[in-house]
């Protein structure tokens, strides 16, 4: 296992392009064995970089802080704050692998996302879609009242089917263990202060997926992805296909609960879509050896335990997809 240290210095190399504030204050704290040695005083799952850092910035710390001296002065405040709260935003870009996987199901459909956060991600046929090809062509898939307030680019690799139908979604459902409530005022800082600092185009698009979630509010279950995930496919109505989908969300869990929700979900939905990095589902990852081979950089959207792409972490780059004679998988 990775020292607190060496997860920090790894963290300041991968942000350094994403963030410079983040990527010198990650590189701060790993240098500084006293500010470590604070930090390991949390548990092992709250010690993550992002987590620690806009616990950090929530209550108040400038841009332009030493990051340390306000770590070691603001702790009690900061420490509470990683233990109460999670990373989890469930980003919106991640909608348009959601709706690319979706092709070929029918409807009507009842959509299940577990790890929903504010239940952003059950919005999927409340975006416009932007696909664009290698050859620049832009491809739109609008909500059926007309375009969106917030439009998603997402581009595609060499030979990557072009999704043209949104879904028939009737219903639908977040399950979370830490729900974020977009009318509690707190919740929705929180949800804003993990934009990290330079992305000013992300913190755009969470204005306008938060106007959308206004106007067409959706129900977020407090409960574990594993042992509530029973109950809540149960509140589907009958009739509908339900899809469970689980974005990005598997890696906080440990092995041994991965299979287990991995078999729960096989018994309780029609379908399951997930996008996970490559190692966090083996059975998927070997299976992928085969058709989408790679390295374990990679993350891989699949269906029913299946891969059909390589795909960006925040899903607004489909890259390669699994060979099919229908295009869908």
């Amino acid at each position: 296992m990775s020292t607190t240290a060496e997860r920090y210095h790894r963290f300041a190399r991968e942000a350094r392009e994403r963030s410079p504030s983040y990527a010198a204050w990650a590189r701060a704290i790993a240098d500084d064995p006293d500010c470590l040695a604070l930090i390991d005083t949390l548990p092992v799952a709250d010690r993550q970089p992002v987590l620690v850092l806009t616990a950090a910035r929530f209550p108040g710390m400038p841009r332009d802080a030493a990051i340390v001296p306000w770590l070691e002065a603001e702790w009690d405040a900061v420490s509470a704050i990683a233990r109460t709260r999670a990373t989890q935003t469930n980003d919106p870009r991640r909608t348009s692998a959601l709706l690319a996987a979706l092709q070929g199901i029918e409807g009507p459909i009842a959509l299940l996302e577990v790890g929903a956060s504010a239940g952003l991600g059950l919005l999927v046929d409340r975006y416009s879609h932007v696909f664009v090809d290698t050859d620049g062509c832009a491809h739109r898939v609008d909500p059926p009242d007309g375009p969106s307030p917030l439009e998603l680019e997402c581009r595609l690799g060499p030979a990557v089917p072009v999704p043209t139908t949104m879904p028939d979604i009737v219903w639908r459902l977040g399950l979370e263990r830490r729900p974020v409530r977009l009318d509690d005022p707190e919740d929705e800082r929180w949800l804003r202060t993990l934009i990290w600092p330079e992305e000013r185009s992300r913190a755009a698009q969470l204005d306008r997926a938060i106007g959308v979630a206004r106007e067409h509010p959706v129900r977020v279950l407090a409960g574990d992805a594993v042992d509530g995930l029973a109950g809540a496919c149960a509140q589907a109505p009958a009739g509908a296909t339900l899809v469970v989908a689980s974005p990005a969300v598997l890696v906080y869990l440990g092995p041994a609960d991965r299979a287990r929700f991995a078999a729960a979900v096989g018994e309780l939905a029609d379908h399951w879509i997930s996008l996970d990095g490559r190692p966090v589902l083996p059975d998927l990852a070997a299976a992928a050896a085969a058709t989408l081979p790679g390295d374990d950089g990679d993350f891989l959207l699949s269906r029913d335990g299946a891969p059909l792409a390589v795909v960006s972490p925040h899903g607004d780059r489909i890259e390669r997809w699994v060979d099919s004679s229908d295009g869908w998988g």
